[in-house]
């Protein structure tokens, strides 16, 4: 039986959904995970509740690291963070496997971008960890750039040079033939996974939203933020109110850190008005995903997904797909490359909210083939996810 290290310093948004998925499919591979994160705890609980049998072959610690810059404040990444990271959680490694007796095969990182940025050196990762590592890289937007000197060194590519790394992921396919350069090492088109648990019974806050919507067409977001087009959609839902029969849903923790002053004036003043074509609660706080995240994606009639200066992968398309939504999407991108290529939505300018609107109108009188949706959905399910995981598991072993 091999043994995977998995180690993630990060615990919000997709990671704590990519951290489980990937533990049970390790599992599905007859392997053993030694689970670094900030909430083992969590990932036993998802265990016990899921996979039960496979218990045994589960080991989690905390991984405790810092997630802010040390050089650059306010920063996520700087070359002295990166490299506390890789000597925090080598030795966080080595004393897990004395701990159970395992050595690990591998050490695959779910957001190999942390473990990267500033710190190019390809020989580093031998010299600290001495073990296979590879890892899901989620920012490649760069290599469609033109950068300087500076600003490549700071990216850290350089680093999947080394020895030890046995492959690089990545879920966004339109950089594949790029990174494979840079890297010199084989690229796998990885699967933007999802929380498939079934919506039933419907949450507490589906049935309010539900209610509320009285019949109305449900145009939806989770996790409210500018990046994932929040503004746009509330202008949308301030300019068709007694206009058009519509409901607009929004859900999730709300994240003003990128917004103007004007714009948090706006937001805070449709909060307080609460027109009756719109759920807008900004005090909620984060949907748990499985039935909780599951019932929103249900309910809705469309999935609005509008990123915002915003290049890479996004499983609000997975979760469309397995509920057989449309998708609402910015052009460009390999967001809405993936819309318009199997056709399970609409593309949009970014940030406008006519084309917005025109959108909306577009997807509710038009009918959207569900085996577009089965499509998509067979590239970025769990089976497509363990047939990578042993993938990696025998090049590792060769």
């Amino acid at each position: 039986m091999k043994t995977v290290v998995l180690a993630d310093t990060r615990w919000s948004g997709h990671h704590p959904t990519y951290f489980k998925e990937f533990t049970a499919s390790l599992f599905r591979n007859d392997a053993r995970v030694i689970a670094l994160c900030p909430q083992p705890d969590e990932v036993r609980e998802f265990v016990e509740a899921h996979c039960a049998e496979h218990i045994d072959h589960l080991h989690a610690v905390e991984l405790q690291t810092r997630n802010k810059s040390i050089l650059f404040p306010g920063r996520d990444h700087g070359p002295i963070t990166t490299w506390l990271r890789w000597k925090t959680m080598s030795k966080t490694v080595k004393a897990a496997e004395q701990d159970t007796g395992w050595r690990a095969d591998l050490v695959f990182f779910p957001y190999l971008d942390a473990w990267i940025r500033f710190l190019p050196f390809p020989s580093l990762p031998g010299k600290i960890l001495g073990r296979p590592w590879s890892g899901l890289y989620f920012r490649c937007a760069h290599f469609g750039e033109s950068l300087s000197k500076p600003a490549e060194f700071a990216k850290g590519d350089a680093i999947l040079r080394s020895p030890d790394c046995v492959a690089v992921a990545t879920l966004d396919e339109q950089f594949a033939e790029q990174l494979e350069k840079v890297s010199g090492k084989t690229v796998l088109p990885w699967p933007d996974i999802t929380d498939e648990t079934p919506p039933d019974p419907p949450s507490a806050l589906s049935q309010e939203i539900a209610e509320k919507a009285a019949g109305r067409p449900i145009i939806g977001m989770v996790s409210m933020s500018k990046r994932k087009g929040l503004l746009t959609l509330l202008r949308i839902a301030e300019a068709t109110r007694g206009k058009r029969d519509w409901f607009f849903a929004f859900a999730g923790p709300f994240h003003d850190d990128e917004m103007t002053a004007d714009e948090k004036a706006f937001v805070h003043r449709l909060a307080a008005e609460q027109p009756d074509n719109l759920h807008l609660d900004l005090a909620a706080g984060r949907i748990n995903d499985g039935r909780d995240f599951n019932s929103l994606i249900n309910l809705f009639d469309i999935v609005w997904a509008a990123y915002e200066n915003f290049q890479g992968s996004s499983n609000a398309l997975t979760k469309a797909a397995v509920f057989n939504k449309p998708v609402i999407a910015t052009k460009g991108g390999v967001i809405g490359e993936r819309v318009e290529k199997f056709e399970i939505g609409e593309t949009i300018a970014e940030s406008s909210h006519p084309d917005g609107e025109s959108a909306i109108d577009t997807v509710l009188n038009r009918t959207f083939d569900p085996t577009n949706s089965s499509s998509y959905h067979q590239l970025h399910n769990r089976e497509r996810l363990d047939t990578l995981f042993d993938q990696l598991m025998v090049t590792t072993v060769e």
